[in-house]
């Protein structure tokens, strides 16, 4: 081998130790970023679930929701929503771990929908039964609102009897 080739073979080796560098130190502060919103998302989700279901309050919880939830025909959707739940399931008695989803990340840049988003769930247990919540949060600028709630109710609990 001249000395031009092994020259020039240190210094494709020199810039592709760099860019790999370069690429691991990028993944590493990205997933750096993702786990810290997501553990900010965790508690946000918490923190929105307890102050919403005490009272199974639209109101309370349009604080916390996105734009699209604050409609007047979205507002009494859930209104009506968490009046039915209030009436089968009583209020929250304890909220378990807040946790990602399957499907926990998506990211957004296209017209209102931007944003980061998390899927979370949690189970909890009510006054008359068990469920568990499934929320998504977008994450935009700094700011965290909900786009999406759902709870699946578990079955109804017995009077008297404690749940599993």
């Amino acid at each position: 081998m001249n000395k031009k080739v092994g020259i020039g073979l240190a210094v494709f080796l020199a810039l592709l130790v760099i860019c790999c560098t370069g690429i691991f130190f990028f993944f590493k502060t990205a997933t750096g970023k993702i786990m810290e919103t997501v553990s900010k998302d965790q508690v946000f989700v918490a923190n929105v679930l307890k102050s919403t279901t005490k009272n199974w309050d639209e109101n309370e919880f349009s604080k916390f929701a996105d734009d699209s939830f604050n409609t007047p025909d979205k507002r009494e959707e859930t209104r009506k929503l968490f009046a039915t739940i209030k009436r089968n399931l009583g209020a929250l008695v304890e909220l378990g771990e807040v946790t990602t989803g399957t499907k926990a990340f998506k990211a957004n840049n296209e017209g209102n929908g931007q944003g980061f988003f998390v899927s979370l769930t949690a189970k909890a247990k009510f006054e008359k039964g068990n469920g568990v919540f499934t929320v998504v949060v977008k994450n935009f600028k700094e700011q965290m609102k909900i786009t999406s709630i759902s709870l699946d109710p578990g079955k109804p609990q017995a009077p008297g009897t404690k749940s599993p």
